[in-house]
């Protein structure tokens, strides 16, 4: 199979190895494709008559009679599997056009009624078999992708740690940023400490303690919440709310921190991404939080990360 290459020169071979694997995972997603509906071409041959009239087999044949397709008890019995194998052909003769028309294969029709013309009705002429299984390959090619773009973003990851904790005061700036867009809802103060933050979620009736871990003369290399209530007994809610902070990636992170737990800060009036309700069938509010995906900032802006609510249900 025909894949584009570029001159492995710097940073080129890495955009021309993303390049060349996007054009070979699109051709073998089609291939894929065609081959599913070759599939599915063959199915169809059995529509007429047999496909339809399954539900008879048994009657004529009772040697015939399975599990899945037993000998029907009474004319009503029959007319409903007749109805229910007539809505199943629909069905996959729907999926079959669906799958024809789907847009990823429009090229692939556009270069066909091209080379037919070209060659005036007379095109060459496949030889009745596939050499590759191409759900395979396809897999294959998108496990390489995944594994390709995992390693780019533990990369990227590498290098935002290394420069949030380059310098004694890169988390203050981070602070400081993040208190200059006043959100509503929130409040920030440092302890006493120098290296603690008590966040308020002032809606929620709740105050987090931010502590920054470090080893003697290193910087901080990770920060840890707990609840600033004194010897008052947590509440559910705010349980719930640890959990979910201590369960989040990027625990380096200072400006992620902060902007997870101001996700918080409207939590008694955001419903769940996925239900749309405030509470579910337990009255429990949405705790849970999940990165929104593909996320950009303006360039040369800080970063600032954006979350969806979710019970614990609807995760």
């Amino acid at each position: 199979m025909a894949t584009n290459k570029s001159s492995p020169q710097g940073s080129a071979a890495g955009n021309g190895d993303t390049l060349r694997l996007n054009s070979e995972l699109h051709l073998v997603s089609s291939l894929a494709k065609l081959q599913e509906l070759e599939r599915k071409i063959h199915g169809l041959r059995q529509f007429m008559p047999d496909g339809l009239l399954e539900p008879l087999v048994p009657i004529a044949n009772p040697d015939k009679a399975t599990l899945d397709n037993p000998v029907a008890e009474t004319p009503r019995v029959l007319r409903a599997n007749l109805d229910e194998t007539a809505r199943a052909r629909v069905s996959d003769v729907q999926q079959f056009q669906s799958l024809w028309r789907d847009p990823e294969l429009k090229p692939v029709w556009d270069n066909v009624e091209s080379r037919v013309k070209e060659s005036n009705g007379q095109i060459l002429q496949p030889n009745g078999k596939w050499d590759r299984d191409y759900d395979l390959l396809l897999k294959d090619l998108a496990e390489e992708e995944k594994s390709k773009t995992d390693d780019r973003k533990r990369l990227e990851e590498e290098a935002e740690r290394t420069k949030a904790q380059s310098g004694e005061g890169e988390w203050q700036k981070v602070l400081e940023r993040f208190v200059q867009r006043n959100v509503p809802g929130i409040r920030v103060a440092q302890e006493e400490d120098g290296i603690s933050l008590a966040v308020a979620l002032v809606r929620a009736g709740t105050v987090l303690l931010v502590k920054g871990i470090s080893e003697p003369g290193e910087p901080i290399s990770q920060w840890e919440v707990s609840s600033k209530t004194g010897n008052r007994e947590l509440t559910k809610l705010e349980i719930a709310i640890l959990e979910c902070l201590g369960s989040r990636p990027r625990k380096w992170d200072l400006a992620f921190l902060l902007d997870m737990i101001s996700s918080y800060g409207e939590i008694k009036h955001t419903p769940c991404v996925k239900c749309n309700r405030l509470t579910n069938n337990g009255a429990q509010l949405p705790t849970l939080r999940r990165l929104q995906p593909n996320q950009q900032s303006p360039e040369g802006e800080p970063h600032v990360y954006s979350f969806d609510a979710l019970h614990l249900g609807c995760a």
